[in-house]
C-alpha cells in the first residue's frame, strides 16, 4: 500500500462514525463512570475488544463493546448488541488480555456502551449496559 493511500485510510477511519462513537464512549466512561481507560482496540489475532478499562469502585477490569445506533433503532441494549459468536470472541480476547498482563486473579466483567445518533450523525445519548 502506498503511503498516500495509508494516510487516506487512516483519516477516513478517524472521521468515521464508529471511531467517533468509540471516542465519545471513552469520554463518557472517564467522566461519568470514573473508569480508568487501560486500552482501546485491543487485538489478539483476529479478535478485538473496543475498550478495556478499570472500575476502581468494583475493583474490576471491564471489557467493553461499543455499539453505535441510529435513534430510531427498534432494538436497543446489551442483548441486541452481542451475538453468541461476538460474546465468545470477547471472552477469548479478555482471557488473552488477562494472561498477557498476568492478571489471573483479577475480577472482570463485560459491558456494552450504546451510542445513539441522529440523521446528521450527532450523538444524542450514551448508555452503559452492565452485564455483571
Amino acid at each position: 500500500m502506498k503511503f498516500f493511500e495509508f494516510v487516506l485510510k487512516f483519516l477516513r477511519r478517524r472521521n468515521s462514525l464508529g471511531y467517533r462513537a468509540e471516542t465519545a464512549a471513552v469520554k463518557f466512561l472517564k467522566k461519568e463512570k470514573k473508569f480508568k481507560i487501560l486500552q482501546r482496540n485491543y487485538r489478539h489475532k483476529h479478535l478485538e475488544t473496543d475498550i478495556i478499562c478499570f472500575d476502581k469502585f468494583s475493583n474490576s477490569i471491564v471489557f467493553i463493546e461499543v455499539k453505535c445506533r441510529p435513534y430510531y433503532a427498534k432494538v436497543r441494549g446489551y442483548y441486541s448488541a452481542t451475538s453468541k459468536k461476538k460474546t465468545e470472541n470477547l471472552r477469548k480476547c479478555a482471557k488473552e488480555f488477562l494472561r498477557e498482563n498476568r492478571a489471573f486473579n483479577q475480577n472482570f466483567r463485560f459491558s456494552v456502551v450504546e451510542v445513539t445518533h441522529n440523521e446528521k450523525g450527532e450523538f444524542t445519548d450514551i448508555s452503559l449496559y452492565e452485564t455483571g
